[in-house]
């Protein structure tokens, strides 16, 4: 079916309001929305062909995912176009589950729409979106209507924002917002629509029993999506803003702590360290107890050797792995001796140059430095990330066994406090009344069993011969 002009479809609502406008006020359906104000707005409801509505391009559930498509980038100026919509209904529909889709398929089948979703006078849907493209999909033709409530004519940009978004926090069976897709809606609430954060803290239900601590979440999550931005740019080929969805809010998070509290140390490192993170990241090294191991330093001292040693991608490790394709395999022996103070390590791991295998588009690797040597991205992606987790296992057991020798020190020192403690605690209760001789009876036989321990300590130090006898 050819799609409608827009004047048609403005005309079609505005007869079809006429059309119920005709019938007594009680028979008329409406909906309460939550409007800006404080007093809901009330709109009359109105059924549609789904065919004659417009899939929103603005809708926050698929902003970031039409970013990151190339198609969208030559369709965007004409949204409303047969071909753009073709485009968001791809995303609207691959922003479910496969099985969530089809369940709400057969619900609208079943039990067709429980409630109407929203439309502007001009036939754009603020809501609803997924269910037109459900409902256009269903083979009964009787069922290729919506119900939608329609907006006025006076609605403003910020309003419609504003609706969405509390639409949306009513949740019911309503899909979660992706990462992306709530950080980008933040920041459209702050820069565009001119919200404060502690506004835009109370519409997301953020600490609503805290209004500073929802400022401050709000300005946080706003320099979370710089950071964001900047991974982005990290590679030679823009990483789409859905790659990052694969991140916890909790791991993003840390991830903006640690390197901030980098950024004012050593630049450099800041820089190895998110590098590192997006690499882990990228060959799909995810869950937070394991990157939680990954530090500046970790690719060129744990990574490296676990990649040299894979079967596949071994023999170019170094040459993939080291700035301008130079080997970087350790110098020989005497070597050493011709490194400047600045090198900080021989041939250290280029990062950068590994991200951008591991997330290019072609799956053709050459190999810098040789004669036309080719591995597949995915195979390199593979061994990346066993070697990712390997090194995470050897660090591991690295802290452990550093634990280990330690753990005498650390202990002794902890107990030297603890007795400071004490000495504090006593000096301040002598000549407490209540400090009676049930507890002085309590204390000196703590002490003894202390004494008793000290000397064993001393027994023990003295046979290997840390102290004298």
């Amino acid at each position: 079916m050819a799609q409608i002009t827009q004047a048609q479809r403005s005309e079609r609502i505005k007869g079809l309001l006429d059309e119920l406008n005709k019938v007594p006020p009680e028979r008329h359906e409406v909906e309460r929305l939550p409007w800006a104000g404080r007093e809901p707005l009330l709109c009359s409801v109105i059924k549609i062909p789904v065919d004659e509505v417009l899939l929103n391009h603005q809708s926050h559930r698929v902003r970031s995912q039409l970013e990151g498509d190339p198609q969208w980038r030559e369709l965007q100026n004409d949204p409303h176009s047969e071909a753009a919509q073709r485009v968001i209904e791809q995303h609207v529909r691959a922003a479910r589950k496969p099985d969530q889709f089809a369940a709400l398929k057969d619900s609208l089948r079943r039990e067709d729409q429980t409630h109407p979703g929203v439309v502007t006078h001009d036939g754009v849907l603020v809501n609803a979106n997924t269910r037109a493209v459900a409902l256009r999909e269903l083979e009964d033709p009787s069922l290729h209507y919506i119900r939608v409530a329609v907006l006025p004519p006076t609605a403003q940009p910020e309003e419609l924002a504003l609706l969405e978004l509390r639409l949306q926090m009513q949740k019911e069976l309503k899909v979660e917002y992706t990462l992306t897709n709530e950080l980008l809606f933040i920041e459209e609430l702050s820069s565009e629509r001119k919200l404060t954060n502690a506004q835009i803290a109370r519409e997301l239900r953020i600490f609503l029993e805290n209004e500073r601590k929802g400022e401050n979440e709000v300005s946080l999550r706003l320099r979370m999506l710089d950071l964001v931005r900047e991974m982005q740019r990290i590679p030679n080929e823009l990483l789409p803003l859905t790659f990052f969805d694969r991140f916890a809010y909790e791991q993003l998070r840390e991830l903006h702590r640690t390197y901030d509290a980098l950024l004012e140390r050593d630049r450099n490192e800041a820089r190895r360290y998110l590098e590192s993170f997006l690499l882990s990241v990228a060959v799909d090294v995810t869950p937070v107890h394991q990157v939680r191991k990954i530090d500046a330093s970790f690719m060129h001292e744990y990574m490296l050797p676990q990649l040299e040693e894979d079967e596949v991608i071994g023999a170019v490790a170094g040459r993939l792995s080291a700035p301008d394709g130079k080997d970087s395999a350790p110098p020989p022996a005497g070597a050493g001796s011709l490194l400047t103070e600045e090198d900080d390590e021989p041939h250290p791991v280029d990062i950068k140059r590994l991200i951008d295998v591991v997330t290019r588009r072609d799956n053709r690797v050459e190999i810098p430095g040789t004669p036309v040597v080719v591995v597949s991205r995915d195979n390199v992606r593979e061994a990346i990330k066993e070697a990712v987790i390997a090194g995470i296992k050897e660090k591991r057991r690295d802290e452990k066994e550093s634990d280990k020798v330690e753990a005498p020190v650390t202990n002794v020192k902890a107990a030297d406090r603890e007795v400071l403690k004490a000495m504090a605690a006593v000096k301040a209760v002598v000549n407490d009344p209540d400090f009676d001789q049930k507890r002085r009876k309590s204390l000196e036989s703590a002490y003894h069993k202390l004494k008793r321990n000290v000397r064993d300590l001393k027994t023990e130090l003295t046979k290997a011969k840390v102290i004298g006898e």
